[in-house]
């Protein structure tokens, strides 16, 4: 238990979503659905289609509007997936790995809050897309680490909000890591969704029904695993995030030493961070 690499924590991600992986992904590919339909009447009206979303000359300004919307549901999305994933990450990192129904019966516990945090991250991230995307690079890597710690440290949404901005910035490697991440994902999902695209035309007309509905099944398939990836490694990130920034490898040895039972949201273990 220390500080991780970029490999491994990375590593570590994709092994938390081996172990989770049904719940993650379900989840995921439901909260995929959601915001393909929410966000279907807007590219349509945005004249843009499936899978590039490319704009046309003359809309530019609805088909920059469709994209930030989409960046807005993706951080949203990414919130409440990544309250679960740090509800399965903190017995992971003390070796007590729970079962799927114990994970979602804590995550509902906490869902209020995360879906305030969920807003709240969807309020920051659209306006700073909005303005030519700059703030959205910045911001977007300083409020990942939200959801996380509201589920593992047990604490309410402004101060979830608060650690994560604050662990976040402590040399900008959070930020760095989780907009890494993203980046590096969505390149993956461009180049999947531009080769079905490609095949896809070959079976079947294009601009049909038949077709459209297809390729909405192939973005929800791949933004599950995605979305699933990315939410492990904000839970994973912020667990090593507090061990370079507040010790909690020191702190949790400290207590196993002393033969008492590991609680992360515990005074002992917050200390003054909380």
């Amino acid at each position: 238990m220390r500080p991780l690499t970029f490999g491994e924590l990375l590593d570590a991600a994709v092994s938390l979503l081996r172990v989770q992986w049904p719940l993650l992904l379900v989840s995921a590919a439901v909260l995929a659905m959601c915001e393909q339909a929410v966000l279907y009447p807007l590219r349509a009206w945005a004249g843009t289609d499936p899978p590039l979303h490319l704009p046309g000359f003359d809309r530019i300004g609805p088909t920059w509007l469709a994209f930030c919307a989409g960046l807005a549901s993706e951080g949203a999305i990414l919130a409440l997936l990544g309250g679960l994933a740090g509800v399965a990450a903190g017995p992971g990192l003390l070796g007590q790995p729970a079962g799927w129904r114990h994970l979602l019966r804590q995550a509902v516990r906490r869902l209020p809050a995360l879906l305030v945090v969920a807003a709240v991250t969807a309020a920051i991230l659209l306006p700073a897309a909005l303005f030519l995307m700059l703030p959205w690079l910045f911001l977007f890597g300083l409020v990942g680490l939200a959801a996380p710690a509201l589920v593992v440290d047990r604490i309410g949404p402004a101060r979830a909000l608060g650690r994560s901005f604050r662990l976040a910035s402590v040399g900008l490697r959070g930020a760095a890591v989780r907009l890494g991440g993203y980046c590096s994902w969505a390149a993956i999902r461009l180049v999947l969704g531009s080769t079905a695209y490609g095949l896809l035309q070959v079976a079947v007309r294009p601009g049909t029904i038949v077709f459209t509905l297809l390729m909405l099944s192939l973005w929800v398939l791949v933004d599950a695993v995605a979305y699933a990836t990315l939410a492990c490694i904000d839970a994973v990130l912020y667990l090593e995030t507090r061990m370079r920034v507040e010790g909690l490898d020191i702190a949790i040895g400290r207590i196993r030493r002393l033969g008492r039972p590991v609680d992360l949201a515990g005074s002992a273990i917050l200390g003054a961070a909380r």
